[in-house]
């Protein structure tokens, strides 16, 4: 496995270093200070990608509310709609911290995108935030028939996208039509080879990190109720699921989740395509303002969604 930055990803790194240079370890504050902290680091890097109209608002559906952001692009087909749901391990991250990879993929996909403002943990821990983003995708459903819903999320976000599809078709619900997972968390496990490689932190998303999360979402006990909220579990069967498309980072913690849920998609029949960028880290697609990686990794993932018609 390699351990090499690429140049442009290292370019990023010390960028991001020079504006957290005084700021404590946001993977060590209480999250709502690291909730606030996490918009700071993100706002340099929100005026990447193209201009959209955005509105705004509360949404009922299912005994739940929550927030949603509609992103218009300016050219929309009337094809698609996309559902995104943000990252940050459950705890963290917001409409308005993942904005720029949302309006991204809206224009590349030409579609409207509702973003969801999900119930964060530990305020709120497992399973509030999934319940909002299966009421949401619902919603979205209901609301645009006829449109192909794409369900796309990072790293936690990730998760949701691909625990929500699962419920749905437990209840025979297939009103989705693909997911768009990138870096995604798929096992509460934590002792594999890229964990191994990268998970002193070095390249952000330390394992420390990554069980702190984990335990504020999903509690500290390693039972059996927490590991079966993750697709890698022995008992979680993945037949039936829509067809995927996988977006991977070579020197993230997470990097061999991926390829193990790759592996058990295939055994399920399910179909999914790969796409790993070499040299990146765990969030990279937050940062196209400045790293080409993102953007390219991006728009592999809309045009994969919007060519399988």
């Amino acid at each position: 496995m390699s351990a090499a930055l690429h140049p442009d990803m290292h370019a990023v790194m010390q960028r991001m270093a020079e504006l957290r240079r005084g700021l404590p370890n946001r993977y060590t504050l209480e999250f709502p200070e690291a909730r606030a902290q996490l918009l700071f680091e993100r706002t340099p890097w929100l005026s990447d990608g193209p201009l959209c109209h955005t509105a705004d608002g509360m949404v009922n559906h299912d005994d739940r509310s929550f927030g949603r952001r509609l992103v218009i692009p300016p050219v929309v087909n009337d094809r698609h709609l996309l559902l995104y749901l943000h990252g940050g391990g459950w705890c963290v991250g917001s409409l308005a911290t993942h904005d720029n990879i949302v309006r991204r993929l809206a224009t590349e996909m030409r579609c409207v995108a509702w973003s969801i403002d999900y119930a964060l943990a530990p305020e709120a821990p497992h399973p509030a935030g999934l319940l909002d983003c299966i009421a949401a995708i619902r919603l979205a459903a209901q609301q645009h028939p006829g449109l192909r819903l794409v369900v796309a999320g990072d790293s936690a976000g990730a998760h949701l996208a691909l625990s929500a599809a699962l419920q749905l078709h437990e209840k025979n619900a297939e009103i989705i039509d693909s997911l768009l997972l990138f870096y995604g968390v798929y096992t509460d496990a934590c002792d594999d080879a890229s964990m191994r490689a990268h998970g002193d932190g070095r390249y952000g998303l330390s394992i420390a990190a990554h069980e702190r999360y984990l335990n504020a979402c999903f509690g500290p006990e390693r039972a059996e109720s927490r590991s079966n909220a993750f697709a890698l579990h022995d008992t979680v069967d993945l037949r039936g699921l829509p067809r995927i498309h996988l977006t991977i980072a070579e020197l993230d913690i997470l990097r061999d989740q991926s390829y193990a849920l790759v592996e058990k998609l295939q055994i399920a029949d399910v179909s999914v395509d790969v796409n790993e960028l070499l040299g990146v880290i765990h969030g990279f697609v937050s940062f196209g303002q400045q790293l080409p990686q993102a953007a390219q990794a991006l728009s592999a993932a809309a045009r994969w969604a919007v060519l399988q018609d």
